[in-house]
């Protein structure tokens, strides 16, 4: 299985959650690229069975949450007919930020299969959880 991983990261966070992605992923044998969003290989994202696209929770602690940078995001080329997970990373309270991101991918044309949020101070854990969830909806 191929895997693109994309992330959009302002601390350092979201790319951690992302190689952490991506070295569970290589665990189950996939074949897997961890790109920034200013430098996806075409050709990678092409053949890609599988995309993780990812990025922050932005807002306030209480309510406004939403996607870091959705620019950015819609930057990504389009996402037509791949199957796509959506992961965060946040401090406090992600709200509804991975629906909010989500959306954003499906209309960016993704079947998105999967959204989470996982928090900054537990991502060697969540991460690789998520890819065990992601790996067993496409194989349901």
């Amino acid at each position: 299985m191929n895997i693109v991983i994309i992330h959009q990261s302002r601390t350092g966070n979201t790319k951690r959650a992302a190689e952490l992605l991506g070295g569970a992923a290589e665990a189950t044998g996939a074949t897997v690229a961890v790109r920034p969003v200013t430098n996806i290989d075409l050709t990678e994202l092409a053949a890609a069975d599988l995309v993780f696209v990812g990025t922050w929770v932005d807002g306030l602690i209480l309510f406004g949450h939403r996607p870091g940078e959705p620019s950015k995001v819609q930057s990504i080329p389009k996402l037509w007919n791949k199957k796509v997970a959506a992961f965060m990373t946040h401090a406090v309270n992600p709200g509804k930020a991975a629906d909010k991101l989500s959306t954003l991918l499906e209309e960016h044309g993704a079947d998105v299969i999967a959204a989470r949020s996982m928090n900054r101070r537990n991502l060697e854990t969540e991460a690789p959880a998520f890819v065990a969830d992601v790996l067993a909806a496409l194989n349901a």
